[in-house]
């Protein structure tokens, strides 16, 4: 079996009394907490923890991945975008804000701690 990358991200433990998930719940109910958690880990994924939003396939990809019908997925990402502020867009990508800001945070503690590794490893090697 081959080994999967483990994805981890900080979030909340009460999500869903957020003001924002309970407007999106109030109109699509646990498959809504659902496909927004999925988006979230797929957005963990991507390089610049953005998806593709535009283009011929974007939502039909994104769909696929989620086992979901690409009209009601639009219509969903449409509204976490539009109606309950839970994502943005530019005309070619979506996210989610505090998301970024999350992994902003986590990537730049990531690197304090490599380059502090790679300081220890640096003086041990000066002095053996």
């Amino acid at each position: 079996m081959a080994k999967q990358e483990v994805y981890w991200f900080k979030h909340d433990g009460n999500a869903h009394r957020d003001i924002k998930i309970i407007e999106m719940m109030g109109v699509y109910g646990a498959e809504g907490y659902g496909w927004f958690w999925i988006l979230l880990e797929l957005m963990r994924e991507a390089t610049d923890y953005k998806l593709k939003y535009a283009g011929k396939y974007g939502i039909k990809t994104l769909a696929q991945e989620m086992r979901a019908e690409p009209e009601r997925l639009k219509e969903f990402i449409d509204d976490c975008i539009n109606e309950f502020e839970l994502f943005q867009a530019d005309d070619k990508y979506f996210w989610s804000p505090s998301f970024l800001r999350r992994m902003s945070a986590y990537n730049q503690v990531i690197e304090t701690k490599k380059q502090a590794a790679l300081s220890r490893w640096s003086k041990q090697q000066m002095h053996p």
